[in-house]
């Protein structure tokens, strides 16, 4: 088993899914959703303290620029990252 990290031994990765394999549906789903929030929480801390003086609003469409390919961010939010200079993957 390839390591999913390269600081994780693969028997402390196959103990991990061992732990995971016997949580019930539920409690991994409410893990999944924690860990989602966290890396929305982080991306919106980073993105506040690269650009401090930025509004809520330019806030946002930097999260999104950030967080969705460019394709449906022009489709679905009507911007362009790439011209608006939001893209920075």
């Amino acid at each position: 088993m390839k390591p999913l990290s390269l600081d994780t031994t693969p028997e402390t990765q196959r103990m991990h899914y061992q732990l995971m394999r016997h949580l019930p549906a539920w409690k991994r789903l409410t893990l999944a959703f924690e860990l989602t929030q966290a890396t929305r929480k982080l991306i919106l801390a980073d993105l506040r303290s690269r650009f401090p003086t930025a509004s809520d609003d330019e806030i946002r469409q930097r999260f999104i620029a950030r967080v969705l390919p460019r394709e449906v961010v022009v489709r679905v939010y009507n911007f362009d990252p790439v011209a608006e200079g939001y893209r920075y993957r």
